[in-house]
């Protein structure tokens, strides 16, 4: 599963010679630490089409901490300078994922990010770098056909096993690829920079990496914010119940919309008519119901994807299954040809809580409109696997509290109030902002500027400021497109390529 993810974050510095940076209100440099020697040179950074001063480099940090004769892996770090020339304390920006980079000043850093703050980017380990947690098996998991059966769930989980052994064989450890080791890389890229304090924003999975930097060092935050924040215990684990909720919230904005209610009364039950009949071929497309399940949970996180994914099972209701079929091979696209499965699983299953608990038994529930696919295929896998995990909540427990002052923003009630409910009392300095009905990557595409303005003001001043957010407009349920007239343009445009023959 690759969970969509957006961020922004930013840093200050000084350069002081061509390998050594001292943040601002820094009267002293810490010293670095001998186990984490950085290297760094100046050079320019592309940011958006536009290029700014910085520095890149890398940091060699150990494998497992606990040992001194431990593997070393090398991780890529990039500053862009600020361009004020008394800049405040800089921000480090935790991408979401997992299996994402955290490198990539390119498309997440832009000019007005900088204008008092460093930005800096840390890589991930086991994702950036070397090594990195690649391997075969890992590859073939999330081809598996109609996995979410448990006979294929329990084969996945063998698979999961086998690499995860005969990577440790050829001298890669998984267990030491966790948040836990990604915060401490962090915490270690800060000292050796030199910041006193550092702001950290993130997005998604990124966000649970910086929750477990203001348990695990609070002492080193200036501020953090976290958007569409996944918590750091039991990652992607959504019930089919909240899942649910999601979708009886659509279905109330879709009755109260005349034009899409003329379409069929009730949304949620055309869905749930669909599935009951859905073939499993299509025209000579094959349509696999695990794919179809995985890849509507996925659209959930976007409106214009919400109304194709409604247009898809309508269509189907009427017994025209293509776009429903476009959708299966859809997945193969979007998470078959994913190559950092090692990496997805590795940090994943770093937050969980319980590892005995049975999951697929939890994740069980018939009368569900999809039930919880994403959660059912990672934490399936991970219980029928014997992966090695350092839990996040074996050292910060979901009883401990972050004393930073931290600004958390969601797209939807629904998930703000779930995620508050459960985690609000772990900060003494919270405060929260929900949207209305916005998907987990609408509160950028419908949001934009408004909410770096409440990212850079929040980061500055500590003042949370909606004032330049705006309204959003009322859910427009038309598609803009079918999946089937999306996959028809595809096929016309790669017909159009000249042959490499």
């Amino acid at each position: 599963m690759r969970y969509r993810y957006v961020y922004i974050i930013v840093l200050i510095w000084g350069v002081i010679g061509p390998n050594r940076i001292v943040g601002a209100r820094v009267t002293s440099p810490e010293k670095p630490l001998r186990s984490t020697p950085l290297t760094m040179s100046e050079t320019r950074i592309n940011c958006k089409g536009k290029e700014f001063a910085g520095l890149r480099g890398k940091l060699v940090v150990l494998e497992d901490r606990s040992r001194t004769d431990s593997k070393k892996i090398e991780l890529p770090i990039v500053v862009v300078k600020a361009l004020s020339p008394s800049a405040d304390y800089p921000v480090f920006q935790c991408a979401g994922g997992p299996g994402g980079t955290n490198i990539g000043p390119e498309q997440r850093i832009g000019e007005e990010d900088l204008q008092n703050h460093d930005v800096v980017h840390v890589g991930y380990r086991g994702i950036d770098g070397v090594p990195n947690l690649k391997h075969p098996m890992f590859d073939e998991i999330l081809k598996t056909p109609e996995m979410l059966s448990k006979p294929n769930l329990k084969e996945m989980g063998i698979k999961a096993t086998k690499a995860v052994r005969e990577l440790k064989a050829a001298g890669v450890n998984v267990e030491h690829y966790n948040i836990l080791n990604v915060v401490d890389d962090i915490e270690a890229a800060r000292a050796a920079l030199g910041y006193e304090k550092i702001n950290l924003t993130g997005g998604s999975y990124g966000g649970a990496v910086v929750l477990t930097y203001c348990l695990r060092y609070p002492e080193h935050v200036h501020r953090a914010v976290m958007i569409e924040a996944a918590f750091p215990y039991d990652i992607a684990f959504d019930k089919p119940r909240n899942v649910d909720r999601r979708f009886e919230r659509l279905n109330e904005l879709w009755k109260s919309d005349p034009k899409a209610a003329a379409r069929t009364p009730d949304i949620v039950q055309t869905i749930k008519n669909a599935l009951k009949k859905m073939p499993r071929q299509w025209q000579g497309m094959p349509v696999d119901p695990s794919k179809v399940r995985i890849v509507t949970y996925l659209g959930l996180y976007e409106r214009a994807y919400v109304n194709m994914l409604f247009d898809a099972y309508i269509a189907a209701e009427k017994g025209d299954f293509s776009s429903i079929a476009v959708m299966s091979l859809m997945y193969d696209q979007l998470l078959g040809s994913f190559e950092n499965v090692g990496d997805l699983l590795a940090k994943t299953y770093s937050s969980v809580t319980d590892p005995r608990r049975d999951f697929v038994a939890e994740l069980e529930d018939p009368d569900s409109v999809i039930g919880s696919p994403m959660a059912l295929m990672a934490w399936g896998v991970f219980q029928h696997s014997e992966w090695p995990v350092k839990p996040v909540s074996a050292e910060h427990p979901p009883t401990q509290k972050s004393p930073v002052e931290t600004l958390i923003i969601y797209g939807s009630r629904e998930a703000g109030e779930t995620f508050r409910d459960r985690y609000g009392n772990m900060f003494t300095e919270a405060q929260w902002v929900m949207f209305d009905d916005l998907g987990h990557m609408d509160v950028w595409n419908l949001v934009g500027e408004g909410m770096k303005h409440l990212i850079h003001r929040f980061v500055d001043e500590g003042v949370v400021d909606t004032s330049e957010i705006g309204t959003v407009g009322k859910w427009d349920f038309t598609p803009q497109m079918t999946f089937y007239q999306m996959f028809q343009q595809m096929a016309s445009q790669a017909a159009d390529q000249p042959s490499n023959k």
